[in-house]
């Protein structure tokens, strides 16, 4: 079960997306490079999906999961949304809520040594879990895949119908 918090405080849920097929990505707003292209990917995506899928992108939910909760307040999380995809939502919680998401989702989370002014870096799986319209999983992206790639397997994932 997801329980975090959104941009407006509001405490969302796994029914808060039903419905709509969820993007998610488990990142911290001081990432100094892989989550800001993982993100600007993602972007790629929605903007391309918008001009040749104009129905499917209808719904898909990106979805940015703070790794950092002690950094990532709301109010720092909306300044860092800013550089990013405007389709984004971005929650983020406590601790206890942040461990229980990536325990769920199986996130590698780990905190590096902080240096002497106190600044860390948190290491995490570089991985977009793509979810149906019912919540559960059906399909995985890594970094390594290009967008074209990922919407290839978005619309795959989205117009499968299965045989009997």
């Amino acid at each position: 079960e997801m329980v975090k918090v959104d941009m407006n405080g509001n405490l969302v849920t796994n029914k808060s997306f039903e419905g709509r097929w969820t993007l998610l990505y488990f990142g911290f707003g001081r990432c100094p490079d892989i989550c800001p292209s993982e993100m600007v990917k993602v972007g790629k995506v929605m903007d391309t999906m918008k001009e040749k899928y104009p129905e499917l992108v209808k719904k898909v939910q990106p979805i940015f999961v703070s790794v950092d909760p002690a950094r990532d307040s709301i109010k720092a999380l909306r300044e860092y949304g800013k550089d990013f995809h405007p389709s984004y939502i971005y929650l983020t919680g406590t601790p206890e809520q942040v461990q229980k998401m990536a325990k769920k989702y199986r996130v590698y989370v780990s905190k590096a040594e902080e240096t002497e002014d106190g600044d860390y870096l948190v290491d995490h799986s570089i991985v977009m879990y793509f979810h149906d319209d019912k919540g559960d999983l059906a399909d995985c992206f890594t970094q390594s895949m290009r967008p074209s790639d990922v919407i290839e397997k978005i619309v795959d994932r989205m117009t499968f119908v299965p045989t009997i």
